[in-house]
């Protein structure tokens, strides 16, 4: 799976966005990039990561690799991002058979493999489902409301990827998805300027 060579050489593009590097656990990085104003480490998914969706949407393209493989790419400005089947062999993806995201820098190193991490043996996981309402009052300094309503959205997206500070419990976040958004009119805002957080666990 090291060898992913390409069969045509390219030239490198300039003004390329950086893949952003997110430590999801010791040992394990996940490369992202930003889509529509949101977060995306896995591009054979929607952003909301519970529908399957082709890899051209988040702008990759087929490329041919040496020893018969091919994959989905993108070029980063640190890296190629690739997506593969479960077997890292071909860019035929299936909802069924789930997909690998591989990460290299510019010379061809892998820094990233998220089949190579699905096969760490994992203990058995104690699961909960968390649901959190938030709502919000902001001070829009003249930008409009969906802007600010999209904001938020990166801003939760960006805290949640980031995982629990040093010395909090060590909960982490396996997969999370954004229900529903929306700019309240002046007649559906709560009176209290507190944000108001529900939580509901199905154990």
């Amino acid at each position: 799976m090291n060898n992913w060579s390409e069969l045509s050489s390219r030239e490198p593009t300039q003004d390329l966005p950086r893949a952003t590097p997110r430590l999801l656990q010791e040992g394990v990085t996940r490369y992202t990039f930003v889509h529509n104003d949101l977060e995306i480490d896995n591009p054979s998914l929607e952003p909301s990561s519970l529908h399957f969706v082709s890899p051209r949407e988040y702008g990759f393209s087929i490329r041919g690799f040496q020893g018969g493989k091919t994959a989905w790419a993108r070029d980063f400005a640190n890296g190629t991002m690739l997506v593969v089947n479960a077997d890292g062999q071909s860019h035929v993806l299936s909802p069924r058979g789930g997909s690998r995201v591989l990460f290299l820098d510019r010379d061809g190193t892998l820094l990233q493999d998220s089949g190579s991490a699905m096969r760490v043996p994992p203990r058995a996981p104690d699961l909960a489902t968390v649901r959190l309402t938030l709502i919000a009052t902001v001070d829009l300094q003249g930008e409009s409301p969906e802007a600010a309503r999209a904001l938020l959205m990166r801003m939760v997206d960006r805290a949640v990827l980031s995982g629990a500070l040093p010395g909090e419990p060590d909960i982490r976040v396996l997969e999370h998805a954004f229900e529903g958004s929306a700019v309240l009119s002046a007649d559906d805002r709560p009176s209290s300027t507190h944000t108001d957080f529900s939580q509901l666990l199905d154990l």
